[in-house]
């Protein structure tokens, strides 16, 4: 249970950071946490038709709390967080299940682009483009039926190339071509969260690699839709309530409006790009929180050498360390959060030197996570990896938050980028050659 009146909080959560709003968002879904996903958490990973647990779990979260519509500006009905209010959100969330975080995130993802183009100083074009998509498919998502949404990128040829601005969108191979007043998409996604259950789609998309920038495209499809199918559900380690699959897009024609090509659109995918960091360190921190309870309640339990587990120093080591990278997380991931929010001083999202930060944050918390959720494994020994004692579902899902985001190896080149000129584009001597 959090205590919102502890020293304790009051030192995890400054009031420099957290306003009065956002903690009250974040007391309501700390106790739906506890209510709703702890008694269940060891079970979530197998409920594989998502009926039983996941999806009344998630319909009472992103329905009945309205979370699904925390990304749609508030004059089309929608909440509107600020950044700091979606990270409290994340940790929470993944401090019970992360599968059933990232889900509710990726929802509130596929709805930046428009976001930022709706708010921020762009062009006519790009606010027509973001007020067509929003008068269309924001009234779903606003309303009291569950609904998902698919920011729609990697593909199998070049991952997480894709995320690599220095690629200027130039590895995309699903093509987006003009034909009088529609698109037509061609090609193969994957990998995407929420993929095949999600009813709007954002696809990342390219008109003609060989103009990079000016032919990079976003589109927006729902579904179900004409010409757009789905491989089989993955299955992964954990996560089961995160979807991924296959999305194949065979001629699909949307109306035009829906699409936006060139730099405005390139520019919103940077910035969407960045949106997720203190949101997914936050998902990292919540998961390392979740471990860290249980650890310490079952070291407090079980006796060995004729006292406590935790009472040995070796023990305190290894609960000392997951305590202070809590710590150190939480402050960086909220710190983030609150630049974010406040642009007009710190500057763009898209800027070198936020992502830069982004990602040191992002890649710091997700690296240390899986090798302090082992260490802890060795205190609880079998115990640790049995289902039901609920400390083994952290461990697997902290070996997937480490790879979301393009990874940790991108973001460290993303970090070096503000102090030297490193390329680690796909593309010149040595590399692929430019599409000509």
């Amino acid at each position: 249970m959090l205590d919102q009146t502890s020293q304790w909080y009051k030192l995890q959560y400054p009031e420099c950071f957290v306003n009065e709003e956002e903690r009250m968002l974040q007391k309501t879904l700390a106790d739906f946490t506890d209510k709703e996903i702890m008694p269940v958490r060891d079970k979530i990973d197998d409920d594989v038709t998502h009926e039983k647990i996941i999806n009344p779990i998630l319909k009472k979260l992103q329905v009945d709390l309205g979370c699904q519509k925390n990304a749609i500006p508030k004059d089309y009905g929608g909440n509107q967080l600020s950044i700091v209010g979606c990270a409290l959100k994340q940790e929470q969330i993944a401090r019970g299940d992360y599968g059933i975080s990232m889900h509710s995130a990726v929802t509130e993802w596929v709805w930046v682009p428009t976001l930022l183009a709706h708010l921020a100083p762009f062009s006519p074009a790009a606010k027509a483009w973001a007020k067509a998509v929003l008068d269309e498919f924001a009234p779903r998502f606003t309303s009291n039926e569950f609904h998902a949404g698919c920011f729609n990128m990697s593909e199998t040829e070049s991952a997480c190339d894709i995320e690599n601005s220095l690629n200027e969108g130039r590895t995309i191979k699903v093509t987006a071509k003009l034909e009088g007043n529609e698109w037509v998409i061609n090609g193969n996604k994957f990998w995407a969260s929420n993929a095949g259950i999600a009813d709007l789609n954002c696809v990342v998309c390219n008109m003609d690699p060989k103009l990079g920038i000016d032919a990079f495209t976003l589109v927006y499809v729902p579904e179900p839709w004409p010409g757009v199918s789905h491989g089989k559900f993955e299955v992964k380690c954990g996560m089961q309530a995160d979807r991924n699959t296959s999305t194949y897009f065979d001629n699909v024609r949307v109306p035009k409006e829906w699409g936006l090509q060139g730099p405005e659109a390139w520019a919103l995918f940077k910035n969407t790009l960045a949106a997720p960091m203190p949101l997914n360190a936050a998902h990292a921190v919540g998961i390392l929180q979740g471990a860290f309870d249980v650890l310490l309640e079952y070291t407090g339990e079980r006796v060995a050498g004729g006292k406590p587990i935790r009472k040995h120093l070796s023990s305190a080591t290894i609960l000392g360390e997951m305590a202070s990278v809590i710590t150190v997380g939480r402050s960086a991931f909220l710190e983030l959060a609150h630049q974010y929010d406040h642009m007009e001083i710190y500057g763009g999202w898209d800027t070198e030197s936020m992502m830069a930060k982004g990602h040191a944050v992002h890649v710091f918390i997700t690296t240390k996570l899986p090798e302090l959720i082992l260490k802890g494994m060795e205190l609880m020994g079998c115990y640790g990896y049995i289902r039901e004692n609920h400390y083994e579902k952290y461990y697997r899902d902290a070996a997937v938050a480490k790879l979301v985001l393009a990874g940790v190896q991108y973001g460290y080149f993303a970090t070096c980028r503000q102090f030297y000129d490193l390329d680690y584009s796909s593309f010149g001597p040595g590399k692929l050659k430019k599409p000509s």
